[in-house]
């Protein structure tokens, strides 16, 4: 049995923008675990790419909220009964000067988001003996942060609540496993059930709509490359055969949850 911390993270809106396209800036449909360690490490007061920038020797190093947190264990169970969130567009303008392609002739730089509109998550926090983790669990319990979280820009307020402290057990035997309830990867299944196009077409109710989600997102950093190690996550309710053996999959209450 392993200890977990378990929080509801929310907001108004988000983007976690994805690096493809600058036309655009596209967001993912979830929040990626490098955006977890920066809100965790936001919580506890350890620093970013901002103060990174203010020392030349630091500036191509490893932020320290990542350098300090990256060996931190998580899993993430969105909020939603369709897979995914409702992303909406926004346009703003930007007149600073160096968004100023022609100093000779005024023009003003038109930025286009994808926002999330209304995401959630739960988020579980796998134990460990480290002093990050002790903090970390003191400042949620007690509803104290040293800067403020947000949810990919500091426009995109982070609403933390609903901390818990729960017990996990390993699943030790993967076959026994039909659902998963947060997002995973690495892992080989098949459906048990196939999909009833019906159900994407007009479902009776929120709890028949079946839905399979996938998304390639970044695991890790790199200070040269910054996002790297793209993995699918796949987010599903489908009952599910899998077909080999994992030790990241942990019984908590009546869910399972793909820690990574």
């Amino acid at each position: 049995m392993q200890e977990v911390i378990k929080f509801r993270l929310k907001g108004a809106s988000a983007i976690f923008r994805k690096p493809e396209s600058n036309n655009i800036y596209f967001t993912y449909n979830n929040v990626h675990k490098i955006i977890i360690l920066g809100i965790l490490g936001s919580i506890i007061g350890e620093n970013g790419y901002n103060y990174n920038m203010l020392f030349k020797d630091k500036a191509k190093e490893l932020p320290e909220f990542y350098k300090n947190l990256s060996n931190i264990k998580i899993a993430v169970k969105p909020n939603t009964y369709s897979g995914s969130f409702v992303k909406g567009m926004q346009s703003f303008n930007n007149s600073v000067g160096y968004a100023n392609i022609n100093d000779k002739v005024p023009t003003t730089l038109i930025v286009d988001e994808q926002w999330l509109e209304n995401p959630s998550w739960d988020i579980y926090i796998l134990g460990n003996e480290t002093e990050q983790y002790e903090k970390i669990k003191e400042y949620l319990i007690n509803q104290k942060c040293e800067y403020i979280p947000y949810l990919g820009k500091n426009d995109h307020f982070a609403d933390i609540s609903e901390v818990e402290i729960l017990n996990a057990d390993r699943v030790e035997d993967v076959k026994r496993v039909k659902k998963i309830n947060s997002i995973f990867c690495d892992i080989e299944f098949e459906r048990i059930k196939e999909i009833d196009l019906a159900a994407f077409i007009k479902p009776k109710s929120s709890s028949e709509n079946k839905f399979i989600f996938k998304e390639v997102m970044p695991t890790k950093l790199d200070s040269v490359l910054g996002y790297i190690d793209y993995k699918e996550f796949v987010f599903t309710n489908y009952d599910l055969d899998i077909k080999e053996s994992t030790d990241q999959l942990y019984q908590l209450n009546n869910e399972i949850m793909f820690f990574f």
